[in-house]
C-alpha cells in the first residue's frame, strides 16, 4: 500500500485561509511558483496526468477551492471531476472551476454523492 502525500506546495498553506487555489494543466508548476500571479494566495496543484487520490487532501477542509488549469494542455474533463469529488470528499465547502473550457463550473459540498 503506498502512503499518501500532501501534493506539492500545500504544506506551506496557513490553517487560517478561507480558500485554496489548485492549479492543474502542463502550466502548473509554473503558476504555484509564480510570486506575481496569485502571489499572497495559499496555492498547490495537481501535476499534470496525476491521480488525485495518490494526495492527502485534508487541508481543504471546511475551505473553496479554486481550480485553474493553465497551460497548452489541461487535464481533461474526467480527472477534474475526479479531482473534484476527491475535495468535496476531504470536506470542501465549494469547487469553483475557473478554466475557460467550462465556463466557471461550480460544485457545492451538498452535490457530492457517493
Amino acid at each position: 500500500m503506498t502512503v499518501k502525500k500532501y501534493p506539492p506546495y500545500a504544506k506551506a498553506i496557513p490553517p487560517d485561509r478561507d480558500f485554496i487555489i489548485i492549479c492543474t494543466g502542463s502550466d502548473a508548476w509554473n503558476r504555484v511558483k509564480s510570486k506575481s500571479w496569485f502571489g499572497s494566495l495559499a496555492k498547490t496543484l495537481l501535476p499534470l496526468k496525476d491521480d488525485p487520490s495518490i494526495y492527502k487532501w485534508f487541508f481543504v477542509a471546511n475551505k473553496e477551492v479554486i481550480i485553474f488549469s493553465n497551460g497548452a494542455t489541461i487535464e481533461p474533463y474526467k480527472r477534474l471531476i475526479e479531482l473534484t469529488r476527491t475535495l468535496l470528499a476531504y470536506g470542501a465547502l465549494k469547487v469553483l472551476w475557473c478554466i475557460p473550457a467550462y465556463k466557471d463550473t461550480l460544485f457545492l459540498s451538498s452535490e457530492v454523492s457517493q
